[in-house]
């Protein structure tokens, strides 16, 4: 940030005065809304953040992605509004390219604001899997009561979804075999083992935690 020339300290020959320009000003990033897996040959799309710890206007700074070979993937500015709910979360959503094989895939973000801005930069993996086959629909209800339950984290092997209100989750993924699982607060973790060859729907059952005998009091 600079000063306007009018300020107390700026002109020449006044050089015991330091500008705040003097000072680099730490910034954050943030990474989210990137689907993961992501499927062979699909374009994926992620939204970046940057903002500054003393609350700058960072629109315009230009932000890369590169893989873990160092090619860059995808580039973009950051836009002229902060993210709603923010007052200083700049941001920008960016179309990556497709990736061309499976495995663990390691994206560079970084994010290179104007002086007196510091760089940023963030590290995340993703799965890239190949295209689904099947579609598996699982139903979760309570054990005791035989109730739908919604907001289930459910896990297929690396894939994930959550249930609807009515208890329900679809996860599209390639045929084999898969190790389910669940969590959901106030409820034990489920786990099983299915091999997808086929469109199928799995029923799990989650029994409500037992409240401990003697609680803790502080």
């Amino acid at each position: 940030m600079r000063s306007s020339s009018g300020d107390p300290g700026s002109g020449p020959g006044n050089h015991e005065s330091s500008s705040e320009e003097d000072v680099t000003h730490a910034t954050s990033i943030a990474v989210w809304d990137l689907t993961s897996p992501v499927v062979v040959g699909h374009r994926p799309t992620l939204k970046v953040g940057v903002s500054c710890a003393s609350g700058c206007r960072l629109s315009g700074s230009a932000v890369d992605v590169c893989d873990d070979r160092g090619d860059r993937v995808a580039a973009g500015r950051l836009g002229s509004a902060p993210w709603p709910a923010t007052a200083a979360l700049y941001w920008v959503e960016l179309d990556l390219a497709a990736p061309e094989r499976e495995g663990d895939l390691s994206l560079s973000i970084h994010a290179t604001p104007t002086l007196p801005h510091a760089d940023a930069t963030s590290v995340v993996t993703v799965v890239v899997s190949r295209p689904p086959d099947h579609r598996v629909t699982l139903r979760v209800i309570d054990k005791t009561s035989g109730a739908p339950l919604p907001r289930v984290d459910v896990r297929l092997g690396r894939f994930r979804a959550a249930t609807d209100e009515g208890g329900i989750a679809h996860v599209d993924v390639p045929g084999g075999p898969y190790d389910i699982g669940t969590w959901k607060n106030g409820y034990e973790m489920a786990s099983t083992t299915v091999v997808v060859a086929a469109d199928t729907t799995i029923d799990l059952e989650l029994t409500a935690a037992r409240e401990p005998d003697q609680p803790y009091w502080m």
